[in-house]
């Protein structure tokens, strides 16, 4: 690496002569018309990207430039680039380098920790900055994760024409939030969608409505995951959230309506809090985008509505954009049902904390229940349990089912504990599959991650119908599973029979690595001449090579040369032969050299080098100078180039014979890359296959793990019932309970008997008693029990819940300009307008934001509609338990299916030393608290006595 940098850098850093005459071949190959009209086409293809893309406006010929404002012809090929890109952050090729220039050097150069150079011209200087090629992860995740820009990667593409190397310029792609694929910053183990919400045309224009249709289409186009759902514009912030995207694209027709403000329709505020951006969509046929043939794609197109199949072609669209020379090789997308799962809008998500909590202001999967309940083994298997979490189903048959598996893995150990196994061994070769439709990366790498993947695949049913076999009765369910278990394994057999990788000899003379040592200090000297010649080096010099260091390669770092096996056919073999004797040849030779050479120094090394500097395929000698001298002497005439200690001989015989290893080498990689690509096609023809059988074994890791979960947390399987109820007995909140495990503490169960004949619990008792944690616990177990897992109980009984709300904790939303209180508000007006006969409230203090009086005449507002109006399950926390009966008992309102619970407080004969006579019980019992027990928990926070004694004093003046 060190040899190609310092090679890359020297070029770089010859004078102005050379460097305006390579400038100038840029220059002219960029003029040519046909580089002219691919540059045109880039462009256009690049111009929805961002807010505002225009083609360039510079015009310029290669003839004679008579402004005196005139950029260099390199520099103004990359201004062109810069300009058909707005928006994005360009990071252009050079060498061994990617570089930005003019202001973007200046903006992001400081923010990514670079230093920021200058280029002089005759006219201008120039802003620069870089960073070698590979640390391009590194501020590719800076600038998109951490900046939140789009960057255009423009990767430089040599071509030879006439004997003399032109370089070309292109955008490989645009790398945004929602659209990565390979990236070494992409979490495996969650889902990384990109989502497209089509509104109706001209919709801004008219008061909104919150019935308004909105098609939803989003995308991991990282793993293939493919999904569109028709919604309204009122449900359209939950389901953004249940998604959870990287990025959102609307489409540009509403750019300049400022939609995310709230003004034509406030809810959408919250889309602020996405990486969002505008686009225009590119119609294409979209037919042509998926895997399945014309017909059913024609048939399944037709069944979706207008909006959603105006946001699967917006995604589709920006796509083709960012990734413009891939080919996705896409399943149809799946639609979503709202009315076949649970919903929770996105503060509920938030407030019952299932993928991650907020704490001091920040974020984190620390302490959700998601990262409680996690056992799965595979990262496919995390993200599919992460959708089951967000999407909790209503179907009971289906819930049933899962339960099912659950119980077999829970019973059967050894079972469980080889399949988890076998199932971690997998490896995420779906990812691998992704990879390959896309083109990215080397596809021998990703055929040989399939093929092990699918023979692994194997290995696994095989394992599973044994043991079918060994319990017929007992695994059933498993049984009727593995009929549908099939598996392509004709494609891994053919890959493994056709792949074959062949290494080099890797370094294993030490004597060798001190060669590479003696020709980076040759190169360094070379550095430091030119800099003292010209002292107009920029941005990198002779000292910027010290960081790299030359880490000599070994046995675990080998070299592939050839991905086929030999004998594959006739032809590769015949070539291989052929290669084989020509390598014999050059084998001879060498020795021939070092025979002669040992006559003047048995200590010369003599070594074939691929390519050093601007010469290939020359012997490299190097050894003590004085024989280095006598080398000379003797080879002058077949020397290319000399140093003190090293010298590179090619004579005329060795020249042409490497020309005919390099002809034969080419000849077969030509061959290779036909069969290669052959396979691949292969591949990809069976990728719903092999997507379709890697989610089967999804559901097997999910279930396992759940049986995981009941096994060390000791869940039982709750029972699933027709009638709207919610009995549980001995409930308790996981996360909560973790917690106190680890620090040696048990939790305190509680019952919970929700019927029809008393649907809603009116829960009072002193802070810190555990109310809120009572709430959320009841809504934690109903969503474990609705994806499939035991819950946390010693016996549950459940009525399906089609939606959950909560009204629990106090905070500003200070990005949407809401108050504590209008936070509280919105949710409880969320809650009276949505909440179903079959839906679960949890409710906790109403009206706290506000003055007593009138916090108690909302409290008292709402428990009333929830009572008369929704009638859904509730379960109603408060302060103000004496006054709602008080309230409700003089408006003669019938309390039969209210029943009045508060936590329990125990009073003791004697005194703590802290001063308290009393302790905060967590269990509930029947009856109102009479007293929230404010004082005293005050004390407990460590309150200062006098202004207890103040606080007792107006306590008495207020009674």
């Amino acid at each position: 690496m060190l040899r190609r940098l310092s090679s890359s850098v020297r070029y770089r850093l010859r004078g102005t002569q050379a460097n305006f005459r390579r400038d100038f071949r840029v220059v002219t190959s960029l003029s040519h018309p046909s580089t002219s009209k691919r540059l045109r086409a880039q462009t256009v293809k690049s111009e929805d990207v961002t807010d505002n893309l225009k083609l360039p406006t510079y015009e310029w010929d290669r003839g004679g430039r008579k402004e005196s404002d005139v950029l260099t012809p390199l520099y103004a090929s990359m201004k062109r680039l810069i300009d058909a890109n707005q928006g994005c952050v360009c990071l252009i090729q050079v060498g061994s380098f990617y570089e930005l220039y003019f202001e973007q050097a200046a903006t992001y150069g400081p923010k990514l920790g670079l230093k920021v150079a200058s280029r002089k011209t005759n006219n201008y200087v120039i802003p620069m900055a870089g960073f070698p090629t590979f640390q391009l992860q590194k501020f590719v995740k800076i600038l998109v994760q951490d900046l939140g820009e789009n960057v255009a990667i423009v990767d430089q593409c040599p071509s030879r024409r006439n004997q003399e190397t032109i370089i070309h310029r292109k955008i490989s792609r645009i790398v945004s939030p929602g659209t990565l694929v390979d990236e070494t910053f992409l979490n495996y183990n969650q889902n990384n969608f990109l989502l497209a919400i089509s509104f109706p045309a001209n919709c801004t224009k008219v008061p909104a409505d919150s019935e308004t249709a909105v098609g939803l289409s989003w995308i991991d186009v990282s793993v293939g995951e493919f999904y569109i759902q028709n919604t309204t514009l009122g449900d359209l912030i939950a389901d953004i959230s249940r998604v959870n995207p990287s990025e959102i694209i609307i489409s540009k027709e509403f750019q300049g309506d400022n939609i995310i403000d709230g003004n034509w329709f406030p809810p959408l505020q919250d889309l602020r809090k996405y990486f969002l951006r505008y686009h225009k969509t590119t119609y294409n046929d979209s037919k042509l985008k998926f895997k399945s043939g014309l017909q059913t794609t024609r048939k399944a197109i037709e069944t979706y509505t207008v909006r959603e199949e105006a946001a699967m072609n917006m995604i589709l669209s920006y796509i083709d954009v960012n990734l413009p020379d891939s080919n996705p090789s896409l399943d149809l997308p799946i639609t979503y049902w709202n009315k076949n799962c649970l919903q929770m809008d996105s503060r509920t998500r938030e407030a019952l904390e299932l993928t991650e909590r907020s704490t001091a202001g920040r974020s984190s999967v620390v302490g959700s229940l998601l990262t409680t309940i996690k056992r799965t083994v595979s990262p496919s298997g995390s993200r599919l349990l992460t959708q089951w979490l967000k999407s909790p189903i209503l179907d009971i048959e289906e819930l049933r089912k899962r339960q099912s598996f659950v119980t077999i893995f829970k019973d059967h150990h050894n079972l469980r504990t080889s399949l988890r196994y076998q199932v971690q061994q997998l490896g995420d070769f779906v990812r691998s599959l992704q990879r390959l439709a896309f083109g990215t990366g080397d596809n021998v790498t990703h055929l040989l991650a399939i093929a092990d993947g699918l023979s692994k695949l194997e290995e696994l049913k095989q394992f599973l119908v044994q043991e079918c076999n060994s319990n017929p009765d007992g695994l059933k369910v498993l049984r009727r599973f593995l009929d549908d278990f099939q598996i392509p394994s004709e494609i891994a057999s053919e890959i493994f029979s056709t792949l074959h990788i062949e290494m080099n000899e890797p370094l294993s003379d030490a004597s060798q690595a001190l060669d590479y040592e003696h020709e980076i200090g040759e190169e360094i000297e070379q550095l430091d001449e030119i800099e003292q010649q010209d002292g107009n080096i920029g941005v990198y010099d002779s000292k910027s090579i010290d960081k790299y260091k030359y880490i000599p390669k070994t046995t675990q770092d080998p070299v592939f040369s050839f991905s086929v096996r030999r004998d594959y056919n006739a032809i590769l073999l015949s070539l291989h032969d052929s290669l084989d004797i020509l390598k014999e040849k050059e084998d001879s030779m060498q020795i021939a050299v070092k025979d002669e050479l040992t006559k003047i120094d048995p200590k010369l090394n003599i070594s074939k080098k691929d390519q050093h500097g601007r010469f290939s395929n020359v012997l490299y000698i190097s050894g003590k100078q004085k024989s280095i001298d006598e080398v000379y002497a003797l080879l002058k005439d077949d020397i290319r180039d000399k140093r003190k200690a090293s010298l590179i001989y090619k004579p005329v015989d060795w020249s042409k014979l490497q020309n005919l290893i390099e002809e034969k080498k080419e000849h077969i990689r030509e061959l290779e890359k036909q069969i290669v690509e052959e396979l691949r096609i292969k591949v990809l023809n069976q990728v719903s296959e092999i997507r379709r059988v890697s989610k089967m074994v999804d559901y097997l890791d999910i279930t396992s793990s759940f049986a995981v979960l009941a096994e060390e947390c000791n869940l039982v399987c709750p029972r699933f019932v027709k009638t709207p109820q919610l009995n549980i007995e001995n409930g308790r909140h996981l996360v909560v309970e973790s917690g106190l495990k680890s620090v040696g503490k048990m939790f305190t169960p509680n019952h919970t008997k929700i019927t029809p004949n008393a649907n809603l619990w009116v829960i009072s008792g002193p802070n810190m008693g555990g109310k809120s944690t009572f709430l959320r616990q009841n809504a934690i177990i109903v969503i474990l029990a609705q994806i499939g897992s035991f819950v946390p109980a010693s016996k549950a009984s459940i009525g399906v819940v089609d939606k959950i709300f909560t009204r629990i904790g106090a905070s500003d939303d200070l990005f949407n300009d809401l108050s504590t209180f209008m936070v509280e508000m919105v949710e409880t007006s969320n809650i009276l307008k949505n909440a179903t006969p079959r839906s679960l409230a949890i409710v906790d203090e109403i009206g706290r934001g506000t003055s007593g009086k009138e916090g108690l005449a909302l409290a008292y507002a709402t428990l009333f509609n929830l009572l008369q109006v929704n009638k859904s399950r509730t379960l109603f926390a408060t302060h103000f338990g004496k006054e709602l009966e008080q309230l409700l008992t003089s408006n003669k309102v019938n309390q039969k299916k209210i029943r009045y619970f508060r936590t329990r407080v125990i009073h003791k004969d004697e005194e703590e030393p802290s001063g308290l006579n009393l302790v905060i019980d967590h269990l509930l019992e029947s009856g109102i608290s009479e007293r929230s027990f404010a004082l005293e928990v005050a004390q407990m926070a460590g309150f200062p006595e006098e202004a207890l004694c103040n606080a007792k004093k107006a306590l008495k003046l207020l009674d």
